[in-house]
């Protein structure tokens, strides 16, 4: 499409006040062509105006979810409606992708340009994601596209918090001294290190099972019971590289 207006950095040429001087060969279908006033294309003194992008920091940043936040646009007020979206992933190779959001609008059957259409320059846009693993850094970039083409915001990244890793724990409320019983668990994320440790009521320590690094799943582990009757606790613990979570059951020896 086209639009005529002044442009913002402007030069001299034979008397004529023209800006962003580009010999256009080739401008793609429905482009968003600017002019200097009382210029009309084809013509070396018009250039085309692709989309912009501006990746910005995100926020509401969780142990499984954050706020992906960005500027994009057409990059020039009344040009063509733009699709955005957000790529993410652990590394820069992105690998995920947000659902395509529309900066601007148009009445039904009215296309750009036209008085009735409402198409902003840039907008601020931003796109939730969820399913993320805790303590992991991730990567993220805006981008936006319209029939002017498409362009690329710049990387950034985020880290997420801590979230607890464990959940339905369960441990049996009496056993026999010296006798084995099973201590169950699940794992929502893999965890560096996980140990189960038998504690007096005082706190002391009776005795460590360390497990080491385990996936994501659910467990069941086999301990071997106190030679001594009485009351203790059973500490379930998980380590992420940037937290642990603690849960603790009683336990009764007879």
């Amino acid at each position: 499409m086209a639009r005529f207006s002044a442009l913002r950095r402007s030069a001299a040429v034979g008397g004529l006040v023209v800006v962003g001087v580009i010999a256009l060969s080739a401008v793609p279908s429905g482009a968003t062509v600017v002019c200097p006033t009382g210029i009309k294309p084809p013509s070396p003194y018009c250039t085309n105006f692709p989309p912009t992008a501006t990746t910005l920091p995100a926020t509401k940043i969780k142990g499984t979810s954050a706020q992906l936040n960005g500027s994009a646009g057409p990059n020039v007020q009344g040009g063509d409606i733009t699709q955005y979206f957000f790529q993410y992933g652990t590394t820069t190779s992105y690998g995920s992708q947000t659902p395509t959001g529309t900066i601007g609008s148009c009445p039904s059957g009215i296309t750009p340009p036209s008085p009735y259409c409402n198409v902003p320059k840039t907008q601020l846009v931003s796109a939730s994601v969820s399913k993320l693993t805790p303590c992991t850094n991730y990567h993220y970039r805006v981008v936006a596209s319209n029939p002017d083409g498409s362009f690329n915001g710049s990387d950034q990244a985020f880290t997420t918090t801590f979230a607890n890793p464990l959940t339905n724990v369960k441990v049996p409320a009496k056993v026999k001294a010296k006798k084995k019983f099973k201590v169950q668990f699940q794992l929502k994320y893999r965890a560096q290190s996980v140990k189960i440790v038998v504690k007096k009521k005082n706190g002391a320590i009776v005795q460590t099972n360390n497990f080491g690094s385990l996936r994501a799943g659910k467990y069941k582990k086999t301990l071997l019971a106190p030679s001594k009757k009485g009351d203790y606790k059973v500490e379930v613990s998980a380590k992420l590289n940037c937290g642990q979570q603690t849960v603790s059951n009683p336990l009764k020896v007879h």
